[in-house]
């Protein structure tokens, strides 16, 4: 497995996930596999329901609009170690941003390869329209 404009590794959860969430839900889509390095090695989750209820609450919490119906968060064996992966579908609302922020371009990612990028403001219009 390599990263990808669809496909995104975290070695384990961290707060910058919400872009991540946020990028996949304004472009095509993607998967999010916590517990997997940079490089694709399996490292594995410690506490998968801990890390299930933090990503789960930070999604409701800091994503506008709601963008849980398009989400799916479960768990996968990878070469016997168990890996948190959500599922992020391309939203119907967009744009899809940080409640904290707003509709601006600090608020608002998008995928260019395998980073998430704050949109422009050009992106941001064509997502309104």
């Amino acid at each position: 497995m390599v990263e990808s404009k669809i496909v995104e590794f975290k070695r384990e959860y961290l707060d910058d996930i919400k872009y991540t969430v946020i990028a996949f839900a304004n472009t095509e889509g993607g998967k999010l596999y916590i517990g997997v390095n940079d490089d694709g090695s399996v490292c594995g989750v410690q506490n998968v329901d801990d890390t299930l209820l933090r990503l789960t609450n930070m999604i409701r919490d800091v994503v506008r609009p709601d963008v849980t119906m398009f989400t799916d968060c479960s768990t996968e064996e990878i070469e016997g170690k168990t890996v948190v992966v959500l599922t992020v579908q391309r939203g119907t609302a967009r744009p899809y941003y940080l409640h904290a922020k707003g509709v601006r371009p600090e608020g608002v990612y998008v995928r260019q390869g395998a980073s998430s990028v704050p949109a422009s403001e050009t992106a941001i219009l064509n997502m309104i329209k």
